[in-house]
């Protein structure tokens, strides 16, 4: 099985890549794991050119190529991020914004994709009711950009010191059953 992993901070040894480490401990040895890092790509942001509506490609020449050939070939894909004024830190929304290249060759071109799963793991440091809506609603559509089914997240409230919910035995066990559940 491939297995796209989607680091979503810009922080390294935070919580959110402590709650992506611990999912994918539940990964099988013998599937392979593709690891990206947002903060660590060169990406420009979409230009919004719409040349991919009729080309299926961007006209950049960036590290987005190599996300999109990761997304094709996966079955799973799981995205961990902080929560970042109630969305997605700036590196990881200009990846989601530039799978609009997928979003064309599967809508406008009639491109078929693999068909695949998807997972959100998402921590903040507020405890507010709708504080993770909107990213889990990003990602839903991020994920139907490239024929991926959204299968669920695990969200965590009032997290804000660096890799602090190491320390949460329960949050680290959700993470884990759901990781069981959602690889196999």
């Amino acid at each position: 099985m491939e297995v796209v992993a989607i680091y979503g901070s810009p922080r390294r040894g935070g919580n959110s890549e402590v709650m992506m480490d611990t999912f994918l401990q539940e990964v099988n040895p013998s599937d392979r794991v593709n690891r990206i890092v947002a903060s660590q790509l060169h990406l420009g942001f979409c230009r919004g050119c719409r040349s991919c509506e009729n080309t299926g490609h961007c006209v950049q020449k960036d590290d987005m190529s190599q996300v999109v050939e990761f997304l094709l070939l996966a079955d799973r894909v799981v995205v961990s991020s902080p929560v970042f004024f109630y969305a997605f830190p700036s590196s990881l929304k200009v990846l989601i914004d530039r799978i609009q290249v997928l979003w064309s060759r599967k809508y406008l071109l009639k491109e078929e994709m693999k068909p695949k799963k998807g997972f959100l793991l998402a921590v903040g440091a507020t405890k507010g009711k709708k504080l993770f809506d909107g990213i889990i609603l990003t990602t839903r559509f991020f994920f139907d950009g490239f024929g991926c089914k959204y299968s669920g997240e695990c969200v965590f409230r009032g997290y804000d010191k660096k890799g602090e919910i190491a320390d949460c035995r329960e949050c680290r066990e959700e993470i884990r059953q759901a990781a069981c559940s959602f690889l196999g």
